[in-house]
């Protein structure tokens, strides 16, 4: 029986390429802290509105780690 080779391949030079391609499409004015508060306020906007019993619903599943907790944003 053979003995398998030991194969590898180093991706290290293609990351990086792949990084530099998403930062280029991304843009020069995209700003990572502005869209994480417009994703906080979308969410709040979201969840506003509940019901008790949605209410009750959106609270289990945060306890339970299936909703993440965000961060309360001043606007």
């Amino acid at each position: 029986m053979a003995s398998l080779v030991p194969f590898t391949i180093d991706l290290t030079a293609h990351e990086g390429a792949r990084l530099a391609a998403v930062m280029d499409a991304l843009g020069r004015h995209w700003n990572p802290v502005d869209v994480y508060i417009h994703e906080v306020q979308a969410h709040q906007r979201l969840h506003a509105g509940l019901d008790a019993d949605q209410r009750a619903t959106y609270d289990l599943l945060l306890a339970a780690g299936v909703l993440p907790e965000l961060a309360e944003v001043q606007t």
